[in-house]
């Protein structure tokens, strides 16, 4: 490695180590990102249920399928949809309700860091987290959440009215006709978890039994084409099933469902110590906590499964379902049944998530770095508070870490002055043994261990930072806090590339700079062309398409390096022993 940089020193053996090391580094992250991709790449839209195309995947996908559950009915006398209220829960988030079957119409998040931004990068109003899916959709969009009432076995539809509305609380009322069954449904906010409990009250004011049966669907609706992301750049508006049962986390993109619903021995369907599910992106949830309440999960592809018109769904896109089964019973005439639904949707925050429900912080998904990424993200999460910049977090913890590995880099350098000083004599035993390769081991070997040298260890240090890469990068792609985190200037949201790719150009010419420090005595014209130009161009191609966060990240810690490069390196460096 070089005086502090990424690409060694100036001896031509420890360059070619570092250039061997630098190599492999980046082949592991290409390799990682292509063996264990965030996001898998998105075939074509599956066929609305029905499609003789799909009909084996269709008759899975049906709930109706599963004993005891509810199909739903998009085919039913139309209702006039309306909305009835809007609860605001204290400039966080609110939402609408509809008359039509007393459900959520629309969920939108108000904090300024979710909003919407215009052209130009700034807030523009707040962000549609739910919103119901229509022919004119274009990006995928999580559709509003269903508590489901089951009556005699039939999803029949309701046109709710309201009893009563006080500040973040609505009441509403319908009564089925044919039955009697009274469905009241409260439905009230939790505005520190971005929570909507729903409860659900059945009365049987009829004069014959009634058999009924609850269940939670959560939904949303994937654009096949906007899914696919690309190596370094995993989507925003992929979606994932996800189920939590006993120990057992389930996490199933689009594809695997469409997979698992062709292969009857790959399960959708999760059927002990459920304690919550639902649908997940990227940075956002929308799911049911619904703890020991829960019977089963069952995941599900198409507008049928899902209660949807298929005539609302766009070409090109996939609804996918997460349905929980909440039990079921029969009520005699005069009888009454009460539940509560707890339904989430927010962002993915750590301390959020953990607050409503432990393991809901499973859905952050910062992957086999978790043990890294999460401490990471602390620390990041603590600097932020006293200096609100989710930029300046990034450099202060760039510098915390250089500091941490001081030691790391102190065993470099001196491994390094090791191995200049016996770099004469190594160029002297390599030409007195050229025809004898067994000698000549032999020798450099005994040389090292005479002059307590190892030619690995230079290389070890930075190989030791490399699962620190990947983990800021985990991090950084997976933690909400920074989307659309504004850093300065151009640099509007560092979750993203860079948009005009000015820091992985600088972060190139810092590396040209780098190189052009260290001493070239003894490496050949091409060798140094390569370490001048090939590795920083290299560099900076992968930094184009990384988030910025990232980039800003080694480019702080780079121009740390050439800090140290013009310290530690000087003092500890000594002058070659000439060879005998």
């Amino acid at each position: 490695m070089n005086k502090g940089g990424l690409f060694g020193g100036g001896d031509p053996e420890d360059q070619k180590r570092m250039l061997m090391a630098v190599a492999l580094s980046a082949a592991i992250l290409i390799g990682w990102s292509v063996l264990f991709p965030s996001t898998p790449p998105v075939k074509p839209a599956q066929p609305v249920d029905g499609t003789p195309a799909s009909s084996a995947a269709s008759a899975a996908a049906s709930p109706a399928s599963a004993a005891g559950s509810v199909a739903p009915t998009p085919a039913a006398a139309p209702i006039e949809r309306k909305i009835v209220a809007t609860l605001d829960a204290e400039g966080r988030f609110h939402v609408d309700v509809t008359n039509a079957d007393g459900q959520l119409a629309r969920w939108d998040l108000d904090e300024v860091q979710y909003q919407a931004r215009d052209d130009k990068g700034e807030p523009a109003g707040p962000y549609g987290l739910v919103a119901p899916l229509t022919a004119e959709s274009r990006r995928g969009i999580f559709l509003p959440p269903l508590v489901q009432v089951g009556i005699n076995g039939e999803a029949r539809p309701g046109d709710y009215q309201v009893v009563s509305k006080a500040g973040d609380r609505v009441q509403l009322r319908w009564t089925d006709g044919a039955t009697g069954l009274a469905v009241e449904r409260t439905l009230s906010l939790r505005p520190d978890t971005y929570g909507v409990d729903v409860q659900v009250k059945l009365t049987n004011t009829g004069n014959a039994p009634v058999a009924y049966d609850l269940a939670a669907l959560l939904r949303a609706a994937q654009n096949d084409e906007e899914a696919s992301g690309s190596m370094f750049s995993p989507p925003l508006y992929a979606f994932e099933a996800v189920c939590r049962r006993g120990d057992d986390f389930e996490r199933m993109p689009v594809n695997a469902v469409a997979d698992a619903l062709q292969d009857e021995d790959d399960p959708t369907r999760f059927d002990d110590g459920v304690t919550w599910a639902g649908v997940n992106s990227r940075y956002f949830m929308v799911s049911a906590p619904v703890g020991a309440a829960a019977k089963a999960c069952e995941f599900f592809l198409g507008p049928k499964a899902a209660g949807v018109d298929p005539s609302a769904v766009p070409p090109r896109f996939t609804v996918i379902t997460t349905r929980i089964e909440l039990g079921g019973g029969t009520l005699a005439p005069g009888a009454s049944y009460e539940q509560t639904v707890p339904l989430y949707g927010g962002p993915k925050k750590l301390d959020v998530l953990r607050k409503r429900e432990p393991s809901m912080a499973d859905a952050i998904d910062f992957g086999f770095f978790a043990p890294l990424s999460e401490p990471m993200l602390w620390v990041m999460r603590t600097i932020y508070k006293g200096l609100p910049n989710w930029g300046l977090a990034i450099i202060l913890l760039t510098v915390l870490v250089k500091l941490l590995t001081l030691p790391l880099t102190h065993k470099q350098y001196k491994s390094m002055a090791g191995m200049r000083k016996v770099q004469p004599q190594l160029q002297a035993l390599q030409a007195k043994y050229k025809d004898d390769k067994v000698k000549l081991q032999q020798e450099m070997m005994a040389l090292y261990k005479t002059h307590n040298v190892n030619p690995l260890s230079g290389c070890l240090p930075m190989l030791l930072m490399m699962p620190i890469y990947f983990a800021l990068y985990r991090t950084i792609y997976s933690a909400v806090e920074l989307y659309q985190a504004d850093f300065f200037l151009w640099l509007k949201d560092l979750s993203q590339p860079d948009p005009y790719f000015i820091t992985p150009v600088l972060l190139g010419v810092l590396m040209v700079v780098q190189t052009r420090l260290n001493p070239t005595t003894g490496t050949d014209a091409t060798q140094q062309k390569i370490m001048m130009w090939v590795m920083p161009i290299m560099f900076s191609g992968m930094m184009l398409f990384l988030p910025s966060g990232l980039v800003v990240y080694i480019f702080v810690n780079t121009v740390l390096g050439l800090v140290q490069q013009l310290t530690l390196y000087k003092r500890m460096m000594p002058e070659p022993v000439a060879a005998r």
